[in-house]
C-alpha cells in the first residue's frame, strides 16, 4: 500500500473503487446472460 498525503487523495481512490466495482458488478451481470446464450445454456422461448 501507498503511503498516503492527506490532501483528498484516500477519498478520491475510494471514490474511484467503489465506481470501479460498481461498472464491474454491471458489466458481469450484464456479460453472464450474452455468454449463457452464446453456448446455448439458456432458450428464449420463441
Amino acid at each position: 500500500m501507498a503511503v498516503y498525503d492527506w490532501t483528498g487523495q484516500r477519498a478520491r481512490r475510494r471514490k474511484m473503487m467503489r465506481a470501479a466495482s460498481v461498472a464491474m458488478l454491471l458489466i458481469i451481470l450484464m456479460a453472464i446472460p450474452a455468454i449463457l446464450l452464446h453456448y446455448n445454456l439458456i432458450q428464449f422461448p420463441y
